[in-house]
């Protein structure tokens, strides 16, 4: 087993390796694979990749899935200009379940629209109304490789259709598909009540809308965290976790998260964090709420 450890931790290094050294000059394309889900992962300032013990673990944390039990489903919806267009929003569903003696699988969808928009020709003529979007369909399997060393794998499809073939100057359709691999790993430390997760997101080839040489890297991107339990009783629980994250563009900057999570009888959750994204300027407080009961939450 140490010799399987030891071979996906270097697959790990030598992906990253490869995705830091790309041609990426241009921005990230494909946004919605750069969408966080999750509201309890939102409330703790994005501190998850060493958490991921949910349906969501298939976008933080593949290696997750491995500790999966039971069956859990999420699904999410926000509107991204609330004050500007209602059509604008990102939805995303995920669907995890343990499977004995494998580990978990995982599937999920994205999808991120982007409104609809009126089209017209070159003398200005409108030509009738289109919407642009982007769909992202994953699936993922994750299991233990040895004891409390879980190891993942999420394979990703990406389709972004921004604009019909009439309302492009090149008169080509503006749409674009690619696909993408993320690698993750979660090793819990049962005597510290700890866990240390890493992930690599977005390994593949670059995507192009109409002009194949204008292509733009997707948002490969590169996370480390740890995740401590320091109290825990039959009513009380508290989870402290932090993370770094690193683009692997060229442009690349460290984003910091720090989070912390207390649930009072499986029933009553309160969260808060901090997210430090000086590229993003993003550098606020976050908070949430969570309430569960019979198996929802």
């Amino acid at each position: 087993m140490s010799r399987i450890y030891t071979v996906c931790f270097g697959l790990l290094l030598i992906l990253a390796g490869y995705a830091s050294s790309a041609n990426a000059q241009a921005e990230a394309g494909a946004q919605s694979l750069l969408m966080a889900p999750g509201a309890r992962s939102d409330g703790m300032g994005r501190a998850y990749v060493a958490v991921a013990n949910d349906a969501n673990a298939i976008w933080w944390n593949p290696g997750g899935l491995a500790f999966a039990t039971g069956r859990n489903a999420s699904f999410m919806y926000a509107k991204l200009v609330p004050d500007l267009a209602d059509d604008v929003f990102f939805s995303y569903l995920s669907y995890a379940q343990h499977v004995e003696g494998w580990g978990g699988l995982a599937a999920s969808m994205g999808y991120l629209s982007y409104g609809e928009s009126e089209g017209r020709d070159v003398d200005g003529n409108p030509t009738g109304t289109f919407t642009s979007y982007e769909i992202s369909p994953a699936i993922a399997y994750g299991t233990e490789i040895m004891k409390d060393m879980g190891f993942g794998v999420a394979l990703k499809l990406v389709r972004v259709d921004l604009a019909p073939a009439d309302v492009t100057q090149d008169r080509k359709d503006g749409q674009g598909t690619t696909f993408a691999a993320d690698l993750g790993a979660l090793y819990k430390l049962p005597q510290w009540k700890a866990s240390v997760g890493m992930a690599i997101q977005n390994l593949g080839p670059n995507i192009a809308y109409i002009d194949q040489d204008q292509s733009d890297p997707l948002g490969r991107n590169a996370k480390l965290g740890f995740a401590v339990t320091p109290f825990e009783n039959e009513l009380h629980h508290v989870m402290v976790a932090a993370d770094v994250n690193r683009s692997l563009l060229s442009h690349g900057a460290w984003i910091e998260n720090v989070g912390a999570e207390y649930e009072f009888n499986r029933l009553l959750a309160l969260r808060l964090g901090y997210i430090n994204d000086e590229r993003g300027t993003i550098q606020a407080m976050t908070y949430g709420l969570g309430l569960s009961h019979s198996g929802f939450r």
